[in-house]
């Protein structure tokens, strides 16, 4: 197969972060990579922004040598308000895998809750290819947890495109480290003649594998993210 490389440069916008890392090497026309995710104790929002073939829990956080006992994820469903749950019970008899088979998915653009109940910091390695080409997330009235289809890390708007938001769009961020855990931004306008949309304290911060609260008030429908590796 034909071998193609990346810029380093590309590569180290599109994946370097402190604490989640990436290495990626492209095959034919795909970018094939992965993403080591730091699970600090208690809980954080996760996301995958690779296709790793099923995008399972099982498959992403492989449990065979019960490294996962204890932990649990939760998917928020925006359609009831509700959340879907996978855990790993403290029990022997679930130590080599998720109780209910651990379906749930956790595809690029998508986020979950991952409690991790172990007692100390774990980490996963999620391995696949990134998603090229249109990328589209459903935004739907409410809240919903999203991420970036794409593992770029930055602000959403300019490295991200999310640009068809509505005003009045709310986004938080979450890491257990700070006090408070959560971190808040408003889309809003300036009024007068210099009228302009912004966001306020600034643009949305979000690194690698990390996923987002998105409160979105009627009328936004998608993200369209679009990314190519190819010339």
């Amino acid at each position: 197969m034909r071998t193609k490389t990346l810029a380093l440069s590309t590569m180290l916008s599109m994946l370097g972060t402190a604490s989640l890392v990436a290495q990626t090497n492209v095959y034919s026309i795909n970018a094939v990579g992965y993403i080591n995710v730091n699970l600090p104790i208690g809980y954080s929002i996760v996301a995958c922004q690779l296709q790793t073939g099923t995008n399972t829990v099982a498959n992403l956080f492989n449990n065979t040598a019960g490294a996962y006992k204890g932990c649990k994820v939760l998917k928020y469903n925006p359609a009831n308000g509700h959340y879907d749950q996978n855990d790993i019970a403290q029990s022997s008899s679930y130590t080599t895998g998720w109780v209910g088979g651990g379906t749930m998915t956790l595809n690029p653009g998508e986020a979950i809750w991952f409690d991790n109940g172990t007692g100390h910091v774990t980490s996963t390695t999620f391995v696949g290819t990134v998603p090229q080409g249109t990328n589209t997330v459903v935004i739907h009235t409410g809240f919903q947890m999203l991420s970036s289809p794409v593992p770029f890390s930055g602000d959403l708007i300019t490295n991200m495109g999310l640009t068809n938001y509505v005003l009045g769009a709310k986004v938080e961020t979450f890491n257990s480290a700070n006090q408070p855990p959560y971190t808040s931004y408003i889309s809003t306008s300036s009024g007068g003649q210099g009228y302009m949309n912004q966001w306020l304290p600034g643009d949305p911060q979000v690194a690698v594998a990390q996923g987002f609260w998105y409160d979105s008030p009627p009328g936004a429908t998608s993200w369209v993210q679009v990314f190519s590796i190819n010339p």
